[in-house]
């Protein structure tokens, strides 16, 4: 996996994943990971519950000077009234459901990511938290809760900002430094939580494999995985992120976020307020000394214990509360993604689900004491209140539902399918964008797709541990130890550049050379010697020498207009019924990248296509042999249209328009014979696309509007004025 390796998550994986092949073949990997996925989170929401529960102990939160007033027996037996019982128990419910209810976490508890398990480890070590206030014997509470944190470090690095102060407290409230028998113990589960990043080397020198990421064989290599030295140590991102924004933004964003996203209303957000000045009142601390001081004749009685626990509870109620604002400034501090950009507003968004656990857990506090609160007006007032908050999670559900359900979505699998299966056989791919190389690899990878295809990432490529992959690639000729600029102090200490790279490989793949993404780098001699050609949702790489000589002959649109149609049926047949949907995919998500990818390729293949019929109609019109190049012209023409209306999230560029007035201006001139070239209409509406008012930009180009196609030079001039 990519820094910081992942190790546990990774061994998880390979465990479910393994169990899958030999238990359950009915289902594909990624469902039964999916499935790991939904039990973390459900277990985590069970956890948030149980420690709301036990944070509303009501030896805090009712009436001090009452209990304080009731006999020792009255102690001793607990008496407790029906609706702070209620209460207690609702508000826990509560909490823990809308927690899970809420789009972030619901999104990220259902699919194949790290998340889901960081969210199980924040909230368990809450729980334990609760559990070190609760249970008289302190040490195998510390241990637990010292192999949790292990645990969760192994997952996910931001863990570190809640295992910090909680640790720290820990070791405050016990003494530890004082006592080696329990320092001893907990430092041992502590490490032995830890201990999963030990496979990274044992796996990496046992089971060398292709697409794996970074040279943990050795000291320096493991460390620079586990620092994340390729991004950048303690930061999210290793691009320009100048005029980013500062902590006071991104934590307002957070707020924003959790108000009117996370919250099934915003009102809700009273509850985290009144459950953080509740905890950090300071009269509730007095109140419980006065109840722990020493009784008459030295009895200590069980009435003083529980006093003493739920003095424990306050104060780790208050290093929840400490430890999300240290998680708000410190990780708002060094996280240094670009909000602006939608898509990596919705990569910073995943690390809110930390703060949010821990929110959650004050708004169930909150919830507990405003029903106190207002039972104390009137008990019917706090029935009706305790009774409403039970039924949150319900309206929670009920709002969320039809963006958080996902039980028919194929997008991703879909998206590889449509562009492994229009790549010849033996072919190269080189992919340099993160959906495709996730998406690409797992079907290569788990359900073994099209594995004669060599899929290899050129970003990985850049790095200087690629010189320990190479041999991985036997296939594939490295000119040099890694991807790098040209002309650079790299360049000459023994990297490549990818016009040497593509050099060294386009005889051996016969020009099957694939790429998706862009270069990281400028490449002018590529530029001058290579040419990229639009091929379904990828480019194929053409040396431009034999490129011009085929555009040199006659016929060459026509050829390719007929080959390329063929890769978009594949494309069509996976994706145009089925592209995700705009309502439900904001621009934070990848999924609606899928969505833009489509159109953006939909378009550039009407563009190439017009390009070359345009230059072949110019090169041979006054020749004897005239070419025949108007159903390439009319298909890049309604192609266009349909990008023009079909796309209705992103407005066409100028020079899409510039393009199209160019179509029907030669369609206009064209004085081929034989009527107007109908042609097939691949692409099938579905979802968001099945909208009738598109059919009156393109039901031209079929056999449906025949009294327009007995004029169409008149429309076609019409549509060439509109456009210019």
């Amino acid at each position: 996996s990519h820094p910081p390796g992942y190790p546990l998550y990774t061994i998880i994986v390979y465990v479910v994943a393994s169990f899958g092949k030999k238990f359950a073949t009915d289902y594909s990997p990624a469902y039964l990971v999916n499935i790991s996925s939904c039990v973390f989170g459900s277990v985590a929401s069970g956890l948030i519950s149980l420690s709301v529960f036990h944070f509303n102990d009501e030896a805090i939160f009712c009436g001090h000077n009452e209990i304080q007033n009731k006999s020792r027996k009255e102690s001793n037996q607990g008496l407790r009234s029906a609706l702070q019982k209620f209460s207690r128990c609702s508000s826990a419910i509560s909490s823990g459901l809308m927690c899970s209810f809420s789009p972030l976490m619901w999104q990220y508890n259902i699919s194949a990511e790290v998340f889901a398990l960081h969210n199980l480890f924040v909230a368990s070590i809450v729980y334990a938290l609760t559990q070190f206030c609760v249970r008289p014997d302190p040490v195998p509470t510390s241990a637990a809760g010292a192999l949790l944190c292990g645990l969760a470090l192994t997952n996910q690095h931001t863990s570190v900002l809640l295992v910090l102060p909680i640790s720290v407290w820990v070791v405050f409230k016990t003494s530890m430094v004082f006592k080696p028998k329990l320092l001893m113990k907990t430092t041992i589960s502590f490490i032995a939580g830890l201990s999963p990043y030990t496979v990274l080397p044992l796996f990496a020198l046992k089971y060398p494999h292709a697409g794996s990421w970074g040279n943990t064989t050795t000291f320096s290599g493991f460390f620079h995985h586990l620092l994340r030295r390729d991004y950048g140590t303690l930061q999210l991102y290793s691009g320009k992120n100048v005029g980013s924004e500062g902590v006071l933004e991104r934590t307002l964003r957070w707020m924003n976020d959790l108000l009117n996203e996370q919250l099934c209303h915003p009102l809700l957000g009273g509850f985290l307020l009144i459950g953080i000045a509740s905890v950090m009142n300071p009269k509730i601390q007095g109140t419980l000394k006065k109840k722990n001081s020493k009784p008459k004749n030295g009895i200590k009685t069980n009435y003083i214990n529980h006093a003493a626990e739920a003095k424990l509870l306050i104060e780790a109620q208050r290093m929840i509360i400490i430890s999300l604002f240290f998680y708000l400034v410190v990780f708002h501090g060094l996280s240094n993604l670009p909000l602006s950009n939608p898509l990596f507003y919705g990569i910073h968004q995943r690390f809110w689900m930390h703060p949010n656990i821990l929110s959650f857990v004050m708004i169930g506090v909150g919830m507990h004491r405003f029903v106190v609160y207002s039972s104390k007006l009137s008990s019917l007032l706090g029935k009706l209140i305790a009774l409403a908050i039970l039924c949150l999670p319900l309206f929670a559900h009920k709002q969320n539902y039809s963006i958080s359900d996902q039980s028919d979505t194929m997008h991703f699998r879909n998206y590889a399918l449509s562009i492994l299966d229009t790549l010849p056989m033996n072919s190269l791919f080189i992919i340099n964008y993160d959906q495709q190389w996730t998406s690409i690899r797992y079907m290569q990878e788990c359900e073994g797709v099209r594995p004669d295809i060599t899929s290899v990432n050129l970003s990985m490529m850049s790095y200087l541990w690629w010189e320990s992959k190479r041999f991985l690639y036997d296939k594939i000729v490295f000119p040099g130890t890694h991807y790098t600029r040209g002309n650079t102090i790299p360049w000459i200490n023994g990297g490549f550049t990818f016009s040497e790279f593509i050099n060294a490989n386009v005889n051996q793949y016969n020009e099957n050379i694939f790429i998706g993404g862009k270069l990281n780098y400028d490449d002018p001699q590529y530029d001058e010697k290579y040419e990229e050609i639009p091929h379904g949702l990828v480019r194929r790489i053409v040396n431009r020498s034999l490129s011009n000589e085929e555009r040199s002959k006659i016929g060459y649109s026509e050829h390719y207009r007929l080959d390329s149609l063929a890769w978009w049926r594949v494309v069509s047949g996976y994706l145009s019924a089925n592209l995700p949907s705009k309502s439900k995919y904001s621009e934070k998500t990848w999924e609606r990248t899928i969505r833009i990818e489509f159109f953006d390729h939909l378009t550039s293949r009407a563009t190439y296509l017009l390009d070359v019929a345009v230059k072949e109609k110019e090169t041979f019109e006054k020749g004897q042999n005239k070419t025949r190049v108007l159903s390439s012209i009319v298909e890049a023409a309604a192609w266009l249209e349909m990008a023009i209306s079909w796309d209705d999230v992103n407005p066409p560029p100028p020079e899409m328009r510039k393009n199209l007035g160019l179509a029907y201006m030669n369609m206009v001139r064209s004085d081929e014979g034989g009527g107007f070239p109908f042609f097939e209409d691949i692409f099938h509406a579905g979802g968001d696309n099945n909208d009738p008012n598109q059919d009156h930009r393109h039901n031209w180009w079929t056999h449906k509007n025949q009294e327009g196609v007995k004029n169409w030079k008149q429309w076609a001039t019409l549509r060439w004025k509109e456009e210019w």
